[in-house]
């Protein structure tokens, strides 16, 4: 039995107009480094899935780099002193086979602090052989003097009406029947994680036709999907108890910013100065859910408040 491919790799860009930039200014630059033939040690950051790692591989398949010339480190499991004077240090000080070594960091934001210390002088003493490109998710991990001998690029999420499309595109590919609203809800429901967006169509298409998640009762697929019908039908009250029969106390900052994004859907908010007022609420709890001692009461209030609007 052939292994099922994964569209997430089948489809990862290989080439610029495959892949999703933010806006024309970021596609440019990147452009420009591919003409030049030319990179600087850069640094990608940004949430998960957002395509910094996708970047990371087009950049050395578009520049060409010999695969001996390539050393791909996940730092999430490589992450010591030790290692990072054995490993990459004999790598970036050899002869390089062609014009310059790349050495891509993935999750570089798990290096230890000594380990990025030691980063740091290579990244000076190996400037005219190797390139380093790391990534990660959260860039305040990153010492300084790392940060000050790279370009940053904060990849951010595409627009959501690219996404949308990319996803469809996908399907029609694969030869998938789908119901636009039906693509637009695992759009909403993942964005920005456009790596989880792909891979969830995929678990969900049963016999060449996309359907709803068909995960657990509890699983977060499930619980996400049914807050977008009930965010539509206005049905405030079910919304708060499907997210406290659901959600993990860690996890209900992802709750308010989900609402955030997808309150316009109520009829009741429509109108623009009820959506104004259903933001202030529902920003007010998202602080006052750092501070009280039971986030789900917290969350319960805030529905109430917003069925009041």
């Amino acid at each position: 039995m052939a292994i099922k491919k994964l569209w997430v790799e089948a489809y990862r860009p290989s080439t610029f107009d495959e892949y999703i930039f933010q806006n024309s200014e970021q596609r440019k630059q990147f452009v420009q480094m591919i003409e030049n033939q030319e990179i600087p040690h850069l640094l990608l950051s940004g949430p998960p899935g957002t395509g910094k790692t996708s970047m990371s591989k087009l950049l050395v398949g578009l520049l060409g780099v010999d695969p001996m010339d390539i050393l791909y480190i996940n730092a999430s499991k490589d992450n010591s002193v030790e290692f990072i004077r054995d490993r990459i240090c004999s790598f970036a000080t050899t002869f390089a086979m062609g014009k310059f070594k790349i050495i891509q960091l993935e999750e570089s934001d798990m290096l230890t602090l000594n380990a990025q210390t030691v980063l740091k002088d290579l990244l000076e003493e190996t400037q005219d052989t190797c390139r380093f490109i790391f990534t990660c998710n959260h860039d305040n991990k990153i010492i300084p003097a790392i940060k000050s001998r790279c370009q940053q690029y904060h990849i951010k999420a595409a627009p959501k009406e690219d996404v949308l499309l990319r996803a469809g595109e996908i399907l029609v590919t694969e030869g998938v029947e789908f119901e636009m609203e039906l693509l637009e809800k695992y759009v909403a429901t993942y964005y920005p994680d456009i790596r989880k967006i792909i891979n969830s169509l995929q678990q969900n298409t049963v016999d060449n036709k996309l359907t709803k998640p068909n995960g657990s009762e509890d699983s977060a697929a499930d619980y996400q999907f049914k807050m977008l019908d009930l965010i539509e039908a206005g049905d405030l009250r079910a919304l708060r108890k499907l997210i406290c029969e659901n959600v993990q106390r860690e996890e209900y900052d992802g709750v308010y910013r989900f609402l955030y994004e997808n309150i316009n859907r109520a009829k009741q908010f429509k109108n623009n100065d009820a959506y104004e007022t259903a933001i202030v609420t529902i920003a007010s709890y998202l602080y006052k859910n750092s501070i009280v001692a039971d986030p789900e009461i917290n969350f319960a209030a805030c529905c109430i408040e917003l069925g009041k609007i």
